[in-house]
Protein backbone atom coordinates (compact mmCIF):
# COMPACT_ATOMS: atom_id res chain seq x y z
CA UNK A 1 0.00 0.00 0.00
CA UNK A 2 1.40 3.13 -1.11
CA UNK A 3 1.60 6.42 1.82
CA UNK A 4 -1.04 9.03 0.91
CA UNK A 5 0.71 11.78 3.23
CA UNK A 6 4.28 12.35 2.31
CA UNK A 7 7.31 11.90 5.78
CA UNK A 8 7.36 15.68 5.55
CA UNK A 9 3.58 16.38 5.69
CA UNK A 10 3.71 13.51 8.51
CA UNK A 11 5.76 15.86 10.04
CA UNK A 12 3.97 18.77 9.90
CA UNK A 13 1.01 17.35 10.99
CA UNK A 14 3.05 16.06 13.78
CA UNK A 15 4.18 19.48 14.80
CA UNK A 16 -0.15 20.99 14.35
CA UNK A 17 -0.50 17.92 17.02
CA UNK A 18 1.50 19.61 19.40
CA UNK A 19 0.19 22.79 19.03
CA UNK A 20 -3.21 22.08 19.56
CA UNK A 21 -2.46 20.12 22.15
CA UNK A 22 -1.40 22.84 23.48
CA UNK A 23 -4.57 25.38 22.31
CA UNK A 24 -6.61 22.48 23.58
CA UNK A 25 -4.89 22.48 27.24
CA UNK A 26 -6.00 26.31 27.04
CA UNK A 27 -9.07 25.70 26.83
CA UNK A 28 -9.16 27.95 23.46
CA UNK A 29 -11.64 25.14 21.56
CA UNK A 30 -12.69 27.52 19.05
CA UNK A 31 -8.94 28.17 17.80
CA UNK A 32 -8.58 25.03 17.31
CA UNK A 33 -11.41 23.97 15.22
CA UNK A 34 -10.32 26.34 13.34
CA UNK A 35 -7.02 25.08 12.82
CA UNK A 36 -8.34 21.61 12.30
CA UNK A 37 -11.13 22.67 9.96
CA UNK A 38 -8.12 24.34 7.79
CA UNK A 39 -5.96 20.93 8.44
CA UNK A 40 -8.81 18.80 6.79
CA UNK A 41 -9.03 20.71 3.84
CA UNK A 42 -4.96 21.09 3.00
CA UNK A 43 -4.36 17.57 4.20
CA UNK A 44 -7.53 15.25 3.03
CA UNK A 45 -6.04 12.12 3.05
CA UNK A 46 -4.35 12.26 6.68
CA UNK A 47 -5.88 10.87 9.89
CA UNK A 48 -4.38 13.45 12.49
CA UNK A 49 -6.65 16.45 11.17
CA UNK A 50 -10.03 14.27 12.03
CA UNK A 51 -8.58 12.16 15.05
CA UNK A 52 -7.90 16.14 16.20
CA UNK A 53 -11.90 17.15 15.24
CA UNK A 54 -12.91 14.21 16.74
CA UNK A 55 -11.04 15.78 20.29
CA UNK A 56 -12.37 19.16 19.71
CA UNK A 57 -16.30 17.77 18.89
CA UNK A 58 -16.05 15.25 22.12
CA UNK A 59 -15.23 18.39 23.87
CA UNK A 60 -18.06 20.10 22.68
CA UNK A 61 -20.38 17.13 23.76
CA UNK A 62 -21.30 15.81 20.12
CA UNK A 63 -20.60 11.89 20.36
CA UNK A 64 -22.02 11.30 16.90
CA UNK A 65 -20.03 13.57 15.42
CA UNK A 66 -16.52 12.66 17.34
CA UNK A 67 -16.61 8.69 16.81
CA UNK A 68 -17.50 9.95 13.11
CA UNK A 69 -14.27 11.97 12.55
CA UNK A 70 -12.49 8.91 15.07
CA UNK A 71 -13.87 6.26 12.23
CA UNK A 72 -12.55 9.06 9.46
CA UNK A 73 -9.41 8.81 10.63
CA UNK A 74 -8.98 5.14 11.17
CA UNK A 75 -10.44 4.44 7.56
CA UNK A 76 -7.51 6.85 6.15
CA UNK A 77 -5.04 4.80 8.11
CA UNK A 78 -5.95 1.59 9.54
CA UNK A 79 -3.08 1.55 12.02
CA UNK A 80 -3.25 4.75 13.24
CA UNK A 81 -2.83 4.79 17.03
CA UNK A 82 -4.07 7.97 18.59
CA UNK A 83 -7.85 7.31 16.72
CA UNK A 84 -8.41 3.71 17.44
CA UNK A 85 -7.82 4.68 21.65
CA UNK A 86 -9.96 7.64 21.14
CA UNK A 87 -12.78 5.11 19.43
CA UNK A 88 -12.50 3.24 22.10
CA UNK A 89 -12.19 5.05 24.97
CA UNK A 90 -14.83 7.37 24.08
CA UNK A 91 -17.01 4.25 23.12
CA UNK A 92 -16.49 2.74 26.92
CA UNK A 93 -18.52 4.87 28.97
CA UNK A 94 -16.51 4.24 32.09
CA UNK A 95 -13.04 5.73 30.23
CA UNK A 96 -15.14 9.00 29.32
CA UNK A 97 -12.89 11.53 31.59
CA UNK A 98 -9.44 9.80 30.34
CA UNK A 99 -7.65 11.93 28.48
CA UNK A 100 -7.78 11.63 25.12
CA UNK A 101 -4.83 11.03 22.69
CA UNK A 102 -3.13 13.47 20.45
CA UNK A 103 -0.88 11.54 19.43
CA UNK A 104 0.71 7.74 20.00
CA UNK A 105 2.70 8.58 22.96
CA UNK A 106 -0.68 9.32 24.42
CA UNK A 107 -2.16 5.43 23.60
Amino acid sequence: MSELISKSQRQTLEKLNDEIERIYLEEDYAQCEKMIVKAIGDYPHAPHPHNLYGIILEKYGDKHAAMNHYRAAIALEPSFKPARCNLNRYGDMSNRDTRPAFSEKDC
